[in-house]
């Protein structure tokens, strides 16, 4: 998968002017060009986030350095996490709708899709306030023991059987990583957030590049379309003899 720095500005551009919930289908056009904005909306958000891995193993590599802090000391904490190894431990992601099947209750549900993310408030996946919000939006019915049962109906406990169907059926959808602090000791599960991993590496990637552009027209005038039809080689050589 090969993404010409052109386009990749455009879509940069175009980004950065969006809301943070947003982003991930403009970086999603990328990996599936082919598809208009409204089907990668709807996209599982694991089958969302196995395109945006695999995107960023073409642009930026397989390895990924993350820096997060420590909630009870305040540490900071610096980790690899493999996108390769993400997209093996999660397996092949289904993009249907499912039941699930208890002793009392049948739910018809759906996985989570960025449609779902853009049209309520952000809150921490796997907290109560993501389940109350999220689940209304992803059942599509529920049988009971004496017909169709209305969602406020349904037991906490099937509620939250159904959190966790959903994390098994759409296991990218929700990455969480084990952790623990070198200065204290604690231990605690992290949210893996690729949308907002690739993003900070695509914005990085756009203010070098336009600093280079910068750089080479102060030099010898060029424009960015020049620049930008260089390889990364040559840019690289030039700006060696500029900087020199």
């Amino acid at each position: 998968m090969h993404v010409a720095p052109g386009p990749l500005l455009e879509m940069w551009e175009h980004a950065s002017r969006l809301t943070p919930a947003a982003r991930p289908i403009a970086l999603l056009a990328l990996a599936v060009p082919e598809a208009d904005a409204d089907t990668l909306a709807r996209l599982p958000l694991g089958i969302r986030d196995a395109h945006l891995l695999r995107l960023r193993q073409a642009m930026f590599g397989d390895g990924m350095e993350c820096l997060t802090g420590c909630p009870a000391c305040g540490g900071e904490l610096e980790f690899a996490v493999s996108a390769g190894d993400l997209l093996r431990q999660a397996g092949e992601t289904g993009a249907g709708d499912y039941w699930l099947d208890g002793p009392d209750y049948r739910v018809h549900f759906r996985p989570l899709n960025s449609e779902d993310l853009l049209t309520l408030p952000r809150f921490e996946a796997g907290s109560d306030e993501f389940q109350a919000q999220m689940l209304p939006r992803c059942i599509i019915d529920i049988e009971g023991p004496d017909g169709v049962v209305e969602l406020e109906a349904l037991p906490r406990e099937i509620a939250d059987q159904l959190a966790r169907e959903m994390e098994q059926r759409d296991p990218l959808a929700a990455v969480w990583l084990d952790l623990a602090c070198g200065h204290c000791g604690h231990a605690w599960q992290s949210l893996f957030d690729i949308a907002s991993l690739l993003w900070a590496d695509v914005d990085r990637w756009a203010r070098s590049l336009l600093h280079e552009v910068h750089l080479f027209a102060r030099a010898y005038g060029w424009t960015e379309r020049d620049v930008l039809q260089l390889s990364p080689s040559r840019r690289a050589y030039y700006l060696g003899m500029i900087e020199s």
